[in-house]
């Protein structure tokens, strides 16, 4: 195992199995990039940062589904619409 960067360790998928222990405790300080034959293939964050990944994906998505939405409706004529009242 690895610290390759203030923020980052390199474990081997084997290391995984031997020393997972050690390797879940670096999860507080950095991200462990997994590898196989010396190739990345996995990513661990510790579960509070994967959260906060994850709400960052949604803002993300939010905000492209807003613009989508905004560029629709500003192209959009009167016709294109449906009065719920009349309907």
């Amino acid at each position: 195992m690895i610290t390759v960067k203030h923020s980052a360790t390199l474990a081997s998928i084997s290391e995984l199995r031997t020393k997972s222990e050690e390797i879940l405790s670096r999860l507080k300080e950095n991200r462990v990039i997994l590898e196989r034959h010396s190739k990345p293939v996995a990513v661990m964050v510790d579960y509070a940062q994967y959260e906060k990944f994850e709400e960052m994906l949604e803002l993300a998505e939010d905000l492209v589904l807003g613009s989508l939405a905004a560029a629709r409706d500003r192209s959009a004529k009167k016709g294109d619409f449906v009065d719920l009242d009349k309907w």
